[in-house]
This record gives structure tokens, sequence and C-alpha cells, in this order.
């Protein structure tokens, strides 16, 4: 009788039934705890046994206990570990696992005490959270001191107590890597670093090609795709957005590429550039609010998002109130705006509105296709109106996640989902934010992320210029639940001064550790008066089915792993007694 594993899909059976060993645990160094710099609330623990041996740990802080288990069997272990709060004295138990389950657990508890957060890290406020109803996970963002003008990378549970977080240096977005790393936007390369906040590995984009801070994206297929500003002369330009008669003029204006390149050696693969689909003299009421050396912005192309069923790109471009799609070899497909100032060669391109209640988009940021293949997008909702109609002032506007469903045969766009319109308490952001499907409650993240208005007033009494971030996770239904709201802002700053924070995102990560499976490697099988029991060690979070078969090739599905504490699982295969010898196997999804 064999015993074996698998990651997520069958491989041979590998290891021979055994007993259990009576040999006991040796601890020959350790443990003992490295501390981070780079990220304060991490830890580095390490151990050195006489076999090898697999790690748990659990965590009292004075507050709450928490454990986290480690798979890998080593003789010289070393594991980080993540999830440390703020100004906490932390009672740190360790044990150690043999392949054969025999322990051994540190005789006094490491203590590991935790410095309260930077005096200049902005204040979060939880004003609600129901755990019940939340996607399961962290939240990740990068958050913006206004008044320090200090950026930390930041992480929160969900009761909004900060976690982990990093003074490394980011532009604006941040994102978790399926290992467990964080991908960020620099402004001439990538950085990947791990939680420890050491940089694993960088990209250097190729020369010219330097990164749009707005959006850098990792794909699944071993690419990078990512924006860049580059210059271009246009003729018949207008030169006002409020006033139609104003003259036209030949002027530079900045517009933004889309970028792929190699995620192995960041090697370029393919530009597109789609001014050359657009009209590059189309303007919006926010065209004229960015100018430098290379002229006006008049795309502020903010996102790039693949669309899988058709192998095809959509993007953001926030100053022409449009989210656009196009094929790889640069064929418009079509146009997500409303439908003033776009002429006659682009009306079959534009989607029209079928249905009500139906509001367009406007200054809008990062779409992203859901599951039923819907488009969500944050729409900031800028002015909500076109060059040269009656614009809505900020204190009366609101900002909103809304879901649109896009028939590409007939070109219609239904609404079929919003929120922020009609909820109690409308935000009005005039910049940055986005809007995330979150895959295992069907719930919506959405980053409010630089809250000029609440109801209608500034969020602070004292300071017209204090912006605060509100991330709010809310309910997929007709009237959406909010199920968690947390504000970074210091309710209790009454300086006239008070700049507030801001954020350009956030992402509802599901652990703070790496969330590939990984494949069982201490399965083991015992017969006990006929009856075939299997023990192996695995992540609770997971499930582990158990297969068996007589000849190699023919695997039945007979049950699942059932878990027994401290990372162990068992199986009794009531089956085999009497059955012919069979072999087993584990599949992890």
């Amino acid at each position: 009788m064999f015993s074996g594993s698998s990651l997520l899909f069958p491989t041979l059976a590998m290891f021979l039934m055994v007993s259990m060993c009576a040999h006991a645990l040796v601890i020959l160094s350790g443990p003992a705890l490295i501390l981070t710099p780079s990220a304060p609330l991490a830890a580095t623990l390490q151990v050195t046994t006489d076999v090898d041996s697999r790690v748990s740990v659990s965590v009292r802080d004075g507050t709450n206990t928490w454990q986290r288990n480690f798979y890998n069997y080593s003789k010289s272990n070393t594991v980080p570990l993540l999830g440390f709060k703020a100004g906490r004295t932390n009672e740190i138990t360790v044990t150690l696992h043999d392949r054969y389950r025999n322990g051994l657990t540190n005789s006094a508890p490491l203590l590991l005490v935790t410095a309260p957060l930077p005096s200049d890290f902005p204040k979060p406020v939880l004003l609600a959270s129901n755990p019940d109803k939340m996607e399961p996970g962290y939240t990740l963002f990068r958050i913006v001191n206004n008044d320090k003008n200090k950026a930390y990378l930041a992480i929160v549970d969900n009761a909004g107590e900060v976690v982990w977080y990093s003074g490394v240096g980011s532009i604006l977005d941040v994102r978790q890597l399926s290992n467990g790393d964080l991908f960020l936007p620099l402004t001439s390369s990538f950085s990947e670093i791990n939680m420890l906040g050491q940089t694993v590995k960088s990209w250097i984009v190729p020369p010219g090609l330097a990164v749009n801070q707005h959006d850098g994206v990792p794909t699944d297929h071993g690419t990078i795709l990512y924006l860049n500003d580059a210059s271009r002369l246009v003729t018949n330009f207008p030169t006002s957005a409020t006033n139609p008669h104003a003259r036209l003029s030949t002027t530079n204006v900045i517009y933004n590429r889309v970028i792929e390149i190699s995620a192995t050696n960041a090697a370029l693969l393919k530009t597109w550039s789609p001014i050359d689909m657009l009209n590059p003299t189309r303007i919006n009421y926010l065209s004229f609010t960015i100018r430098n050396s290379m002229g006006w912005d008049c795309e502020h192309a903010n996102a790039v998002i693949e669309d899988p069923r058709d192998d095809s790109l959509i993007v953001s471009m926030r100053h022409q109130d449009a989210v656009i799609k196009f094929t790889r070899t640069g064929q418009l497909k079509w146009i997500l705006s409303p439908h003033e100032n776009w002429g006659a060669a682009f009306q079959p391109y534009l989607l029209n509105p079928v249905g009500t209640p139906f509001q367009w988009n406007y200054a809008q940021h990062a779409p992203m296709i859901t599951p039923q293949g819907t488009l969500l997008i944050y729409d900031d909702g800028n002015f909500r109106a076109s060059p040269f109609d009656p614009t809505v002032p900020d204190a009366k506007n609101y900002t909103r996640a809304v879901e649109y469903a896009i028939d590409e045969q007939t070109m219609e766009i239904t609404q079929v989902w919003e929120y922020g319109r009609t909820n109690g308490e409308p935000l009005f952001t005039d910049r940055v934010g986005n809007a995330d499907w979150l895959p295992q409650s069907g719930n919506v993240l959405i980053t409010f992320g630089n809250v000029d208005y609440v109801n209608g007033l500034h969020p602070s009494p004292y300071s017209t210029n204090a912006t605060m971030l509100r991330i709010k996770e809310v309910t997929h239904d007709a009237v959406p639940e909010v199920v968690f709201d947390l504000a970074f802002f210091d309710y209790t700053n009454k300086s006239p001064t008070y700049k507030g924070c801001f954020a350009y995102r956030s992402h509802r990560i599901p652990d703070l550790y790496s969330v590939l499976p990984k494949a069982v490697t201490d399965l083991t099988v015992e017969a006990d008066s006929g009856m075939a029991t299997l023990q192996f060690s695995g992540d609770g979070a997971r499930t582990y089915i158990i297969e068996a078969s007589t000849n190699l090739l023919q695997w039945d599905e007979i049950g699942f792993g059932e878990s027994v504490g401290d990372g162990n699982f068992e199986f009794d295969d009531e089956n085999s007694i009497g059955a012919p010898a069979r072999y087993y196997r584990v599949v992890t999804q």
C-alpha cells in the first residue's frame, strides 16, 4: 500500500505506509525572533532541530489569540511571522512537529513588544463591521498623510486594525501577488517585495517608456501591462471647456500608451496608442486642469485591464469620461462614455443605454470584469456633464460604484447595480478610488479614496482642504448593506490647515501569506484491524480530497481529510477493511 499527495492535480503516489516513530524531537538552537525594520509588525522566527520538523505558533497579544501553522519540513526553519498589531506585548508559543506528529513546545513563550503606529500614520476609525457578512481576509492599500506628505503601505483586518505596514516606497498603487509578495509600480521599474519589506525582484522598464503612476498589472500569462506618457502636437485643439466659441489652437497634448513587457526579463512585447483610435481634440471638463512641459493632459488614462474572453484590452480615460475596449491588433471595439462631442466617425462604437435607471460614468477609475461578465467601475462623477452643458457642483454631487452589462452584438449597455447615488450618506471624491468585486461573498469593496464631501459637507468643519479615506464593503443587493466602513481621518483635529489623507485604491487579500496551495509532503497510512487511517498536515482553510486506486491508473474520490487541529488532518478509510491493497493520494484545492 502506498500513499502520496498532489498540488491541484493528481500526481504519482509517493510514500510507503509507515508507523508512528517514537523518536523525540530535540531543539538544537532557538527559537529566536529577528525584527524587520522595513515592516515593523512582522518578525522572522528561527529554530533548528535534529530532524526535519515544521512550525506552529500561537500568539497572545493581551486582547486576542491567533495561531499560524507552517507546513515546510526542515532541520533549520526560518519563517515569517505576520499579523501582529501595534502597541502590544505578544507572547509567542512555538510548537514543532516532525513527520510522525511527534511534538515539542518551547518551555517559555517568546516576547515581542510592538511599538505604537508612527505619529504621522493616518488615524483609522471603524464605523461599521459585520465579519459574518464580509469577504474573508484583509485589506491592502497605500495611504498618504497629506499634511506630512508621508506614505505607508498598510494592511488592516476586518476590525479596521493595522496588522502590517511599511514605509517602503511606491507610487499610488500596491497589489498582492499569489505568492504573498507585494507588487509595486515605481517610476522606471516595477518591484516585488516580500512581507518583510525586502526586495525580491525588480523589472527595469525599456528605455523611454517610463511608468505612468496610475497602473501596472501583472497578467496571468507572464507579462506586465502598464501605462506610459507621451507627447504629440495636435492642431485644432480647443482652448476652453466652457466657451464653445473659443478659438482653436495648435498645441502639445499628453497621451497615454499601453505597454506590455515580459515578466521574465522586462523585454518590450507590444505597445498601443489609443490616441490613434480616438479623436485627439475631444475634451471634457477636466481637460484643462493638468498641464506640464509635455502639454495638456487630454486623456489621463488611469487603468488598463485584459478581457480574457476575447483577448482584448480595456482602458479607462479619465479626461475623456470614457472607458474603451480594443483588440490586440489595435481595432477599437466600443466606447463607454456620454455621447456628447464624439462626432459622426465614432457613433458606431458608442454603447447605447437601455433600461432605467441609467447614469453615465464621468472621470471614472478602475474598470473590472466580474464573474458574471459585467463591467464594474468606480465612477468619480466629476461635473456629471460634458462640455458645454451645465455642471453639477461638488457639494451636490456623488461618487459611486456602478456595474454595467454590455451586449457587444447589439452595442447596448444596461446599468444593473450601483452603490453611492441613493444611499443615505452620499460621498463625493473628485479623484482616485476603485471598486473591486469580491469572489467569495459577491460583495463589492469600494475605496472612496479622497472624500471631499460627506452628505454635501466637508469632512472637517474646521478645514475645507481636509480629505478623508473611506473604505466600504457593501453587499451586491438591490439595496446594498454596508458590512464594513473604515475611515482614515482625525475627527478631533481642529486646525484650519489640516489636510487629512488619501489612498488611490484598496484591495481585499485572502491572507497575509501566500495563497498558493502546497503539496502534502507527510502523508502516512496506518492499518488497524484492517482499516487504513491516513494522516497528514495541511492548511485548515483548504479542502483535501482523498483518492484511492488499486492500479495507479484509475483513481476514485473516497472522501475528504478532516482537520483535527494544529494543522493536522486525518481520514479513516472504512471501506479498506477486507478490500484489496490499494494506493492513496491527496489532492489539494
